[in-house]
């Protein structure tokens, strides 16, 4: 039995059981992926993690008697009282999070204190100085009633699986599990087939689903706000949609990435490799790079406007800055020469605003994200990462370059003395001519 409880939609004289729920009245704490991966790296060596779930957790946290009749179900003319909150239900997960909390609190107290829990699974890490197994941890709650599962149970170990990744405590890294590659990897290839359809929830599902993978492969991230518009642009719930050839691309590039990429990243962001990146862009003129003794200028070409009102506005051009800097790195042997895979770059920008869209993968605004696809394929292809920096104006070197005084920039930087270039590639080949 399926139970939604926000039907019906959008209809104002009858308004669903969520329409009235907000769920931040019920707060509750999530074991996240950042969690997870700040936990493990704050763990001595020798530590072993094993879960834990409750069995039919939301079938064991009751309604309010005095709120029942509003989640009664009709069925061949009978009226049934659902007295348990049920899947579907805004606040279900804040109800039994109360109870999951305060589980929490009782094991922390009762010496546990390395734990996180999502909702009913709670991931628990064993330390080196601790004995306890996993019966006796189960134990603690389990006398007085919480009813954990024996067969959902999985025992210590140094590699453990959590919010369905792997998470190795010795190599302090986490992975896809091969099973779940291979679904994900199936869903595009069924996206990907000429002129199939689908519904909104079959598009909502394979976003959420790509939204959870990103975490593993962050790659992704700028080419999933298509596939989530889509999924909004529905009419009718029932209705079934051909793919966009946009959205149909972005998926195109997703399943790309995914099979090119590793499947398993450390934990531990690795320390930023400094080659001295900075970029900068102007909208009077156009992009300064300054890239160790090398430095780039690019004016923007007759007739092509940057800025308020204009198509391209200066996140753009500022983003615009990082993809020709990563290209001239890369022709240049930079990055390769700092050992390329594996490694991330720090480049420094004095918007904060791309810095921020950079490092995420993605923007609000449909032409800086074009930008980024073409930044983080370009990453995906050497398997290297940016990590973006905020200076001041006034501190970014390549602020002159960018508003064309190269004279002014190489007086005061006399060490970056080498003119630099590269072709455009074809979508910037119209806005930008070589200075």
């Amino acid at each position: 039995m399926i139970q939604d409880m926000s039907y019906p939609r959008n209809n104002p004289e009858i308004t669903s059981v969520n329409h009235g729920i907000n769920s931040d009245d019920f707060p509750t704490a999530w074991g996240s992926f950042d969690a997870a991966a700040a936990l493990i790296l704050s763990l001595p060596p020798g530590c072993l993690a094993a879960t834990f779930d409750i069995s039919a957790a939301y079938r064991l946290t009751p309604i309010r008697p005095d709120q029942q009749h509003h989640l009664c179900v009709f069925w061949m003319d009978r009226v049934y009282v659902d007295r348990a909150v049920m899947f579907g239900l805004a606040s279900s997960a804040g109800v039994f999070g109360s109870i999951a909390d305060m589980l929490v609190a009782i094991y922390h107290k009762a010496g546990f204190t390395a734990l996180l829990k999502w909702v009913d699974d709670f991931f628990v890490i064993r330390l080196p100085d601790q004995s306890w197994t996993e019966h006796e941890f189960m134990d603690v709650t389990g006398y007085f009633g919480v009813p954990w599962s024996i067969k959902k149970m999985r025992p210590l170990a140094a590699v453990q699986r959590y919010i369905g990744f792997d998470w190795d405590l010795e190599s302090c890294t986490v992975a896809l599990p091969s099973e779940k590659l291979s679904k994900i990897l199936s869903a595009l290839g069924k996206w990907l087939v000429a002129d199939e359809r689908f519904s909104a929830k079959d598009a909502a599902s394979l976003h959420g689903r790509l939204v959870h993978v990103s975490c593993i492969f962050p790659l992704i991230r700028p080419f999933l706000r298509s596939i989530s518009g889509f999924a909004t642009s529905f009419t009718h719930p029932r209705s079934e949609l051909r793919v966009p050839p946009g959205v149909y691309a972005d998926l195109s590039w997703v399943q790309f990435l995914i099979k090119h990429l590793p499947n398993k990243i450390p934990l531990a962001p690795s320390t930023p490799v400094d080659i001295q990146w900075w970029g900068d862009a102007s909208t009077s003129f156009g992009i300064g790079i300054a890239l160790s003794s090398y430095w780039a200028v690019w004016k923007w070409a007759p007739g092509f406007k940057v800025g308020p009102h204009q198509n391209f506005d200066i996140g753009w051009a500022e983003a615009v800055a990082i993809e020709l800097g990563l290209r001239l790195a890369l022709e240049l042997g930079l990055l390769s020469s700092a050992g390329q895979r594996g490694h991330t770059f720090l480049v420094r920008s004095d918007n904060a605003g791309i810095v921020s869209v950079t490092n995420k993968g993605r923007s609000r605004s449909r032409e800086t994200n074009m930008i980024l696809k073409h930044v983080y394929l370009l990453q995906a292809e050497h398997q290297i990462r940016l990590k973006s920096v905020y200076v001041t104006s006034r501190e970014n070197i390549s602020d002159a370059l960018s508003r064309g005084a190269v004279d002014e920039f190489l007086k005061g930087f006399p060490c970056v003395n080498t003119q630099a270039s590269i072709s455009l590639p074809s979508h910037l080949a119209d806005k930008l001519i070589s200075w």
